[in-house]
């Protein structure tokens, strides 16, 4: 694809204490209009997301088998048309245009680059870090692209992790994480 347009897209994806969080991904446009995206996600969901859904492929439960590494497995990238029925097609989803005319085309092939390296690393999805939305700003990062959200857009990991006791005396660690005495 030529890219004439790449945009930073924010779809709703659920709400954490009535706020609206954002699932991110990628989308160019080329000059007749023809979409392709880059999204990220989980390999596989935990047994307990499971529980009571059927696949087409018979039942979820049955069919599973945990990841070595973790409950949700590996970061995954994909891509593909973004077209209505396709995977994160959501036509009033939020955008931030990160590229247009000349550069786009450029920006697009590095993104599907930086996207493959980052999918060979093999890294553990974590839905409160390393997510998909951590996936792909990191995705942007390598590109050399620092990309705002779209406004009034929260996107749950699309920050940089934070630096483990940045404040001396002060430990910084997850909901249900063990202290250490």
């Amino acid at each position: 694809m030529d890219a004439a347009r790449v945009d930073l897209m924010g779809s709703a994806a659920g709400k954490v204490g009535g706020v609206t969080w954002h699932h991110l991904y990628l989308v160019a446009t080329d000059a007749a209009g023809n979409q392709q995206y880059v999204r990220a996600g989980p390999e596989c969901l935990p047994l307990e997301k499971l529980v009571g859904r059927r696949t087409r492929h018979g039942d979820a439960v049955e069919d599973f088998e945990p990841s070595s590494a973790g409950p949700y497995g590996l970061i995954t990238l994909a891509s593909g048309a973004y077209e209505p029925g396709g995977t994160d097609f959501d036509p009033v989803a939020a955008n931030v245009t990160l590229a247009s005319g000349e550069a786009a085309a450029p920006l697009w092939r590095e993104v599907q680059s930086a996207a493959k390296a980052l999918a060979e690393e093999r890294i553990p999805y974590d839905p409160l870090g390393r997510s998909a939305n951590w996936a792909i700003m990191e995705t942007l990062r390598r590109c050399g692209v620092q990309a705002a959200l779209p406004p009034k857009r929260w996107a749950p990991g699309a920050g940089e992790a934070a630096p483990q006791d940045a404040v001396p005396g002060f430990s910084a660690r997850r909901i249900g994480q063990a202290v250490a005495r």
